[in-house]
């Protein structure tokens, strides 16, 4: 596989690499109702890496028009070998009396491509509705089968190289000197990402 094209199993609602026939969920609180979008004109960075997991900055491409990204500040996404998180914000309702800025975040953990996850989701809204102050949050723990798996390629633009730096063979806390198979921990992950499709999708549909 391409370094550059590494195999990343994202949330739909967060991240899409491809125009697919997704479906997009929604957020509706106290009769107030927006969109989650799916972007596509995204790139990852690699931010860290050790042994355990690496870290991506996902960020918009140069020069993306913003019906294809709206990514203000870089959301961070950490795969590791039984773990999964990301966390994004985005803005919605950019009138002159909406204006509402969502957090999301996604967090999974799992054993292997064949066994379900338990994952946890939550997000907090901020901001203004009608010219007047608005906010609300909520949070769901569930567990998704794995039968309720997707993919999604993220193109990898930046840091590749750190996947060849003596840190990406390094566990935290244990002795130098002990070699790991770095390049496992970013492609080797297929359900945590996938989970998080899934929780979206029970959540929303």
């Amino acid at each position: 596989m391409h370094p550059k094209h590494l195999l990343l199993t994202l949330a739909a609602t967060l991240v899409s690499a491809k125009e697919d026939k997704t479906t997009v969920p929604g957020w509706d609180a106290t009769g107030i109702s927006f969109s989650i979008p799916t972007y596509t004109g995204t790139a990852a960075s690699v931010a860290g890496i050790n042994a355990e997991e690496t870290t991506y900055h996902i960020s918009c491409t140069k020069g993306a028009p913003k019906e294809y990204c709206q990514i203000d500040k870089p959301w961070t996404m950490i795969q590791g070998k039984e773990t999964f998180s990301m966390t994004g914000s985005y803005t919605v309702g950019t009138t002159e009396t909406d204006r509402i800025t969502a957090t999301r975040h996604y967090d999974c953990k799992f054993k292997n491509y064949s066994e379900s996850a338990s994952c946890s989701f939550s997000v907090t809204v901020t901001g203004s509705v009608g010219g007047g102050p608005w906010s609300s949050s909520a949070l769901l723990e569930t567990s998704i089968p794995s039968s309720n798996v997707g993919f999604y390629d993220m193109v990898v633009t930046g840091g590749v190289d750190k996947f060849t730096k003596p840190e990406a063979t390094k566990t935290p806390g244990a002795a130098a000197g002990k070699l790991v198979n770095a390049r496992a921990v970013a492609t080797g992950v297929p359900l945590a990402g996938a989970a998080a499709v899934a929780l979206v999708s029970e959540l929303y549909t």
